[in-house]
């Protein structure tokens, strides 16, 4: 409903105070998904965080080990070993939905050890190296996750703002002004109607009372 033009009566008034309902409801959704996504927003940045700390340690333990290898077994032998693991296909990504965002989900199958090289060509540094990375690799696809899910949340968190904003600054208080508006005008006009009755009533019963003085 436009404030401008709005005839004082008492449809209107009706209509915008119906509105002004309906905003207050839609604010109030809206402000408790605001809050929601803030609360998911900083669990998951805080798990993002901790997790993050740990996969540079990983980090620096697989490259450990890794080198180690490299020292024992060469750099040749070393990527022809490599090239005979098959390629990781269990990576799946999955949607979920949260306060109506879309939430990404890696699914993957937990590897302890790949047996596909022959334990001739290698010896006990090569596996807990690949142990190592492995447990490098689940943390890598949660980080992943939780980053993905973090960046939607974000997003949806801005989007949701600036409705909540624009109904709390701008929709809501014109709605407020309106409704005061029409109200004080037909309570203006009430108190004027009441006073020409008043003073028809005055004047009738002066006449009255001439009449039967009369």
């Amino acid at each position: 409903m436009q404030a401008n033009n709005i005839a004082p009566t008492k449809a209107n008034l009706i209509k915008a105070k119906d509105e002004l309902h309906l905003l207050n409801s839609g604010f109030d959704i809206l402000d408790k998904k605001r809050k929601a996504l803030i609360k998911a927003y900083d669990s998951k940045k805080k798990q993002r965080d901790l997790l993050n700390q740990e996969v540079n340690r990983t980090i620096k333990s697989v490259t450990k080990d890794f080198k180690k290898v490299l020292a024992t077994i060469g750099e040749s032998d070393l990527d022809s070993i490599s090239r005979s693991i098959p390629i990781d296909d269990s990576i799946n990504l999955t949607i979920d939905k949260f306060m109506q965002t879309e939430v990404s989900k890696i699914e993957f199958e937990e590897v302890s050890l790949n047996l596909s090289y022959s334990f001739y060509q290698t010896n006990a540094g090569f596996d807990q190296a690949v142990l190592s990375f492995n447990k490098l690799r689940s943390k890598i696809f949660k980080l992943a996750e939780l980053d993905t899910s973090i960046n939607s949340i974000d997003k949806e968190i801005k989007k949701t703002s600036k409705k909540v904003n624009s109904l709390e600054k701008i929709q809501i208080p014109r709605l407020n002004s309106l409704v005061k508006d029409i109200a004080d005008s037909l309570e203006e006009k009430e108190r004027e109607e009441f006073s020409k009755t008043k003073i028809v009533k005055e004047k009738k019963i002066k006449k009255e009372e001439t009449k039967n003085k009369a």
